[in-house]
């Protein structure tokens, strides 16, 4: 599994970033260890408590670990991750909090790990965290027998679709799936042997190189949303003047813009809008269909859960009735018999949590086959919607016929077998 991490402040900000319902189809707290508060936001603000004895303003390391897509990951599984993480970091048996995030047909783990040691009450260095944190995950993947990412066997292999959290929020303001911006501005820079070559490339692909107010190279799409070069390729600003010269050479966001708005044809725009119409009622019915699968399953969780606790209270009684009292259980005590009910108790207990956990496991995993059904849906939608869009505003569309006002390929998507493609 994947295994990133940050040290951070800001509990309050934390919680409330973690307790998104809005983001998240699922959250469970798993665990709180090593604090009194028995919630996340309390636990976290405890941290925060401990930390103001010292001069750490980072009191909290924040970890995500997320398996591959498909695979069955078990709750044992990320409790061996997150130790192993934790002993490699220096931060064993530091109070933290574990909690379970499902979206997208994914389910990924958050654990928040106080670095304040309290017997020196000093923050936990933790040097190339980082660097042990990516061995880890290369270990994780060989021992559980995934198929290896590129990305961890080779560097030169790395996924150029992985982005970061200024990206994402770029590309959600755009309204665009930042996989494909920088799929399409990887591809472009890879391919190009200089500047001419990459300027014409990008024009291709729907993006336009421009000089920066506060950055030296910007690129500028077809809605005129504005995005760093050098963040987007992952490529130092040096390096983007040895091949593409002084920024001052190329046009300004301002008058890229208005070339751009000269450029888009009334009939483009409307075309557009009815681009954008249609992608927005089809993902209402999927968004429709994904809130109520999401209502369903979690009171099937809930339902779960209940009947558990139930359970289990039945079973505590039944344990508890096994202990005599009064003359009865001296006698017990003497002859060694609590012993053996004690240890035939605890036996049980083990059996029944490791019981729930995997009935639990099992609801997990039957939701999200069904679910990912439908995320495979939203996917293939929103792909659609991407591909029509960048046919349209394509400096291809230059060859656009005046009859129809459509690029070809937008011709044929728009055709009589669009609707069921979408379906499938």
């Amino acid at each position: 599994m994947i295994l990133k991490g940050n040290q951070r402040g800001g509990a309050k900000q934390l919680a409330l970033h973690l307790l998104n319902s809005r983001e998240n189809d699922h959250i469970e707290i798993h665990a709180i260890d090593g604090l009194i508060a028995d919630d996340l936001t309390g636990a976290l603000k405890e941290m925060h408590a401990i930390s103001r004895a010292t001069n750490c303003k980072q009191f909290m390391f924040s970890l995500s670990l997320s398996p591959p897509k498909e695979a069955i990951v078990t709750v044992q599984d990320f409790e061996d991750a997150i130790d192993q993480a934790a002993e490699k970091l220096g931060l064993a048996g530091q109070p933290r909090v574990v909690l379970f995030h499902e979206k997208n047909a994914r389910r990924h783990c958050h654990v928040i790990i106080s670095r304040i040691n309290i017997e020196e009450m000093k923050g936990i260095n933790l040097p190339f965290y980082k660097t042990r944190l990516v061995q880890l995950s290369r270990e994780l993947y060989l021992s559980h027998g995934w198929d290896l990412p590129k990305g961890l066997s080779d560097k030169s292999f790395a996924n150029p679709a992985n982005f970061g959290l200024i990206e994402w929020q770029e590309a959600r303001r755009a309204k665009r799936d930042p996989r494909e911006i920088k799929s399409a501005v990887k591809q472009c820079w890879t391919q190009s042997d200089g500047a001419p070559a990459f300027e014409a490339a990008l024009e291709d692909k729907g993006f336009w190189l421009c000089s920066g107010d506060r950055r030296g190279f910007v690129i500028v799409d077809w809605t005129g949303n504005v995005y760093s070069l050098s963040r987007w390729l992952g490529v130092k600003p040096r390096e983007l003047k040895e091949r593409l010269g002084a920024p001052g050479r190329y046009q300004t966001v301002k008058i890229a813009q208005m070339a751009i708005a000269t450029m888009l044809t009334q009939k483009h725009k409307a075309l557009a809008t009815q681009i954008d119409a249609e992608f927005d009622r089809r993902m209402e019915l999927l968004e429709a269909h994904r809130q109520r699968l999401r209502d369903q399953n979690r009171r099937e969780r809930q339902k779960l859960r209940s009947a558990q606790r139930e359970r289990q209270d039945f079973e505590a009684i039944e344990r508890s009735c096994r202990l005599r009292k009064g003359l009865r259980g001296i006698w017990d005590w003497a002859t060694g018999r609590r012993r053996e009910i004690l240890a035939r108790n605890r036996a049980e207990l083990k059996a029944a949590k490791d019981r729930d956990r995997l009935e639990a496991m099992a609801l997990i995993v039957k939701q999200r086959q069904v679910y990912r059904s439908l995320q495979g849906k939203i996917d293939r939608l929103t792909t659609w919607h991407e591909q029509e869009l960048g046919h349209l505003y394509s400096p291809s569309t230059a060859a656009i016929q005046p009859s129809s006002g459509l690029h070809p390929d937008t011709v044929r998507r728009w055709g009589g077998d669009r609707h069921n493609s979408l379906e499938r």
